[in-house]
């Protein structure tokens, strides 16, 4: 039960939403003794990116302030090995090419090492630039970039679309620190999706796939090769393989595995494998906590892994051979970069991590390890940074952690965020916020700075954030719970979370919305072909249609994979959890949100389920951003989507 008293805070509004700057990409120093972050925009206006400088914080607890200005976006900090220069990338000198720089921690103007033609890709697991351990090059990749007679042909025009005909390999680049020289060192015609170098700087372990589709990711393999030579392939098995990372004698390579629905949303188990090949071995086989980061201890006995567990953040040490375990220390939040688990350690065993929980927007916070005996305590927390600090002066719902009982009496978890000034004992209306994926999670973080729960209950809006079979941070098993079934068991898990808070006497049966991005917004599709139970809702990015989505998507081989079944089995899971397979069944005013662009749910599963519902007289709208992917990333349109969502709640809840 929330507080029933609380100091005055303004309402937040759309405009504060977005007015938070988002802190990610953490690094500290090999000595400890700078942690350096980038601070950016949490849009972007007319240009690639959102505009972002790099920052450090000096001493513990020292002040921060920017180490670089330049006029459009400066991020992926990395130190040198021996701590004494920073290398990153900045699109400074061309607005959308980036090129890899060099800084030195004394001071002065940064120096570009490189003058490439080409998109050098920043994949959610952030490890697409790193120094070589001998400090004397730096690897990154780098997309095959236009060939001449492909200009020639495009500006004449002569720009027919060869769909996945010739298309552009992502590669491994060097560059020499002394002469400036880059060199092109992974295989031709391999996919290099991430990559880790070996400790004596020779090798390179890499995640890979034969061709450079989206959907090939969903098969992708780990492969070590020589600077320059041929692959071998180390594991391949019908899970997803991210962040491979070498043990400091380069004997063994650390990696996460899982069924994932997007590359660099990581977090799974963690495995060990031999550098020349052999039987991956789970160092967290049933660990009830799903690992998305991690560093070997020094002397490569054990792992150190950040983990979403069981609703918060645990740091737990693996043994390398898999023979013990334990979690160092839990805390009610989220690390997040932007919302998946990444750490780094300094020498001395200082950890440097963003950190945000429901109160707390995001900011840079340092732990320290005290052995006590054999026993290594990481509860040391210090805030360094304060730089959301208008979070003090804005309104938001108190979060409460819910658990319940779902389908077959799992136990389930989720949140539930309150109106701003409930008032205990009333029934309100209520929203089900329903996190994508699968395979993601609704974490306990700052929602005032993302998305639209905290607008909503600021409208006078209850909103539920079940964390469903399918989710992180419960373990393997139940992350992977949802395969073959997608739109059964785990809708529900959710359904059976709103009647506990009707139960409870606080959400209305008679006003409950449903609300959701990409799989959630599949699911609030999919929801109201179930049920009449909701009076509104919202789909965005959702899928409608498997089958064509199956043909259009980029992401091809992920639904295949997590339905275990074929697309075209006529009468099969595609057609059966299909939304507009049961339109007919449609009682509920829709509102349908999508980016015109986008390459993961494409837009025409939101005009199938506009029209359908217009067909069949559902009060519906249809809105579509133009330039947009997936996730929403403009101003203006962010501003008009939050706008949207709590109006059409209002106008039909209320």
């Amino acid at each position: 039960m929330p507080a029933t008293s609380q100091q005055p805070r303004r309402p937040l509004t759309p405009e504060d939403v977005v007015s938070f700057r988002n802190l990610e990409d953490v690094q500290i120093s090999p000595d400890g003794e700078i942690v350096l972050f980038v601070v950016g925009d949490s849009f972007k206006l007319d240009t690639r990116w959102p505009k972002s400088t790099i920052w450090g914080s000096y001493g513990n607890g020292g002040s921060s302030r920017p180490l670089t200005s330049g006029p459009s976006t400066d991020s992926h900090p990395r130190w040198s090995p021996d701590g004494y220069s920073i290398a990153f990338l900045s699109d400074r000198l061309k607005t959308g090419q980036r090129q890899v720089y060099q800084m030195f921690r004394s001071g002065g103007e940064a120096c570009a090492l490189t003058n490439i033609v080409g998109d050098i890709p920043t994949p959610r697991g952030l490890n697409a630039l790193q120094w070589s351990p001998d400090g004397q090059s730096i690897a990154f990749l780098l997309e095959e970039s236009e060939t001449t007679s492909e200009r020639i042909r495009r500006e004449a025009k002569d720009d027919a679309i060869e769909f996945e005909r010739n298309p552009k390999y992502v590669r491994v680049c060097v560059v020499n620190i002394e002469t400036r020289d880059v060199q092109v060192v992974s295989p031709e015609g391999l996919q290099i999706w991430e990559f880790a170098w070996s400790p004596d700087s020779k090798s390179l372990a890499a995640i890979v796939s034969d061709v450079p589709h989206e959907w090939a990711w969903y098969t992708n393999r780990l492969v070590r090769f020589p600077l320059g030579g041929s692959p071998q392939t180390l594991v391949q098995t019908k899970r997803q393989c991210a962040l491979p990372l070498w043990s400091p004698d380069g004997t063994r390579i650390g990696f996460i595995s899982s069924n994932w629905s997007d590359r660099g949303c990581v977090a799974g188990d963690v495995f060990v494998v031999d550098a020349n090949g052999g039987t991956p071995l789970n160092i967290s086989e049933n660990l009830e906590a799903s690992p998305g980061w991690m560093e070997w201890s020094d002397d490569g006995m054990s792992v150190l892994a950040v983990a979403h567990d069981k609703g918060g953040i645990g740091f737990h040490e693996l043994a390398a051979d898999g023979s013990s375990r334990r979690q160092l220390c839990w805390k009610r939040g989220v690390v997040a970069e932007p919302h998946w688990p990444r750490f780094t350690r300094s020498r001395s065993g200082r950890i440097a991590v963003i950190f945000e929980d429901a109160t707390h927007p995001r900011e840079v916070w340092t732990l320290a390890a005290h052995a006590s005996s054999d026993v290594s305590d990481y509860n040391n927390w210090r805030q360094l940074t304060d730089l959301n600090s208008q979070a003090e002066e804005l309104a938001v719902g108190e979060t409460e952690v819910v658990h319940w009982l779902g389908a077959d009496g799992w136990a389930m978890q989720g949140l539930l965020i309150y109106p701003v000034d409930y008032q205990p004992g009333s029934k309100i209306p209520l929203v089900m916020y329903v996190h994508g994926g699968p395979t993601g999670v609704s974490a306990d973080r700052y929602y005032g700075s993302f998305g639209w729960n905290q607008l909503l209950a600021n409208a006078g809006f209850a909103v539920f954030l079940p964390n469903y079979r399918g989710s992180v941070g419960w373990g393997l098993k139940f992350a992977e719970s949802n395969l073959g079934d997608m739109g059964g068991k785990d809708l529900q898990d959710m359904l059976l979370g709103i009647d506990t808070l009707v139960e409870r006497g606080i959400a209305d049966p008679d006003r409950l919305g449903i609300l959701g991005w990409s799989y959630g917004g599949y699911t609030a599709a999919w929801a109201i072909t179930q049920t009449n139970r909701f009076r509104a809702s919202v789909v965005g990015a959702g899928i409608t249609h498997w089958l064509s989505f199956h043909g259009r998507s980029a992401l091809a081989d992920w639904d295949a994979i997590h339905y275990a079944a074929s697309p075209y089995e006529r009468e099969g899971v595609f057609e059966r959890f299909s939304p507009l397979t049961h339109v007919e069944s449609i009682q509920t005013p829709t509102l349908i949100l999508h980016g015109e662009v986008d390459q993961d749910v494409p837009v025409e599963q939101a005009y199938l389920l506009f029209r359908a519902l217009k067909d069949h007289r559902v009060p519906t709208e249809l809105v579509v951003y133009p330039r947009e992917a997936h996730a929403i990333r403009e101003r203006a349109h962010l501003l008009d989507l939050s706008r949207r969502v709590v109006e059409w709640m209002s106008r039909y809840l209320s």
